[in-house]
């Protein structure tokens, strides 16, 4: 049996989605970290192992997901770690200033809530390994 991918870092204000995402992620051989907020998150992304890469909610008590991006920007090591943004509240945003946003604070990739675990799953896949083979010191 494979040792466990990740971890990988949900962070959710929801309990039944961070749950249910966490469940299925486990499934399919991802170790996960789990936050209910942004500042939870920002610890956690600090602590080893670090996280090889973060789904993140925007709409977040405490802080919310934008100021957790500005936060994660002003630090090289946790902005090396790949964020797909699982967001309802950027579903409103142009293709154009979904570009801009993710250049500026270094999003991998945008998911509509709600979304299909399939989807979620493929991101976390094709992110997750980019950040593992980078931090290995293999090109990408």
């Amino acid at each position: 049996m494979a040792p466990p991918r990740g971890p990988v870092l949900i962070v959710e204000d929801d309990p039944d989605i961070r749950e249910s995402l966490q469940h299925f992620l486990e499934s399919h051989g991802y170790s996960v970290r789990s936050a209910s907020h942004g500042k939870e998150a920002l610890e956690l992304m600090g602590r080893s192992p670090r996280p090889t890469m973060v789904v993140l909610d925007m709409s977040l008590p405490v802080m919310d997901g934008h100021r957790l991006l500005i936060a994660r920007k002003g630090d090289d090591t946790l902005f090396a770690i790949p964020v797909v943004i699982l967001s309802a509240a950027m579903a409103g945003m142009s293709p154009r200033d979904r570009a801009l946003y993710a250049a500026s604070y270094g999003v991998a990739s945008f998911l509509g809530k709600p979304a299909d675990p399939r989807k979620v799953l493929e991101a976390v896949e094709r992110h997750a390994q980019r950040a593992e083979d980078t931090s290995a010191g293999v090109p990408v």
